[in-house]
């Protein structure tokens, strides 16, 4: 026996319907993919940025600590930091001797030594010095103004940074 085969009352999809569903799913697809390469570059972006400020606060901490133990050496006089700023420090640390601090490159140097990491790049790094002649009566104090990027060629983040220290002695 022989079935009669009818196709008219068959369900499924025409070749509009699939394309309209595919269409629709491949724009759904590159929205969810365009907000997922965005929320991987701002991830990136504020890595960069903490990585930067852990060095510039690391490095400045450091340099901060040996300061207020430190005497600025008489040679340097006191600077307007709107006009002439100091580009490096020299003092004289009571257990370390003299310490120079000096932006080379775009590394900060200590005595000739990077102390920076190798993935920030120091673009600034001035001192402001008041109070450092003897006999005047007030307070030394060392501000320092620095500017520092990231490295890294893609998400760059820049930070300005400045931050003032008073050794502890006085000056007579």
């Amino acid at each position: 026996m022989q079935k009669n085969i009818s196709t008219t009352g068959t369900k499924g999809f025409t070749l509009v319907e699939l394309l309209v569903a595919m269409s629709l799913f491949g724009l759904i697809m590159i929205i969810v993919g365009s907000a997922f390469v965005y929320g991987l570059d701002l991830q990136r972006r504020a890595f960069n940025l903490q990585q930067t400020e852990e060095n510039a606060a690391f490095v400045l901490e450091t340099m901060i600590k040996e300061l207020r133990v430190s005497q600025v050496s008489p040679s340097v006089s006191d600077s307007d930091c709107t006009n002439l700023p100091e580009l490096s420090l020299s003092v004289l640390h009571p257990d370390l001797g003299a310490i120079t601090y000096t932006l080379s490159g775009t590394d900060i140097h200590r005595n000739g030594v990077a102390i920076t990491s190798s993935t920030v790049a120091f673009t600034k790094l001035n001192f402001c010095i008041s109070g450092s002649q003897p006999g005047d009566g007030r307070q030394t104090r060392i501000t320092m103004l620095a500017s520092m990027r990231s490295k890294k060629t893609k998400q760059q983040s820049l930070i300005d940074i400045q931050t003032s220290v008073s050794p502890r002695s006085i000056n007579d």
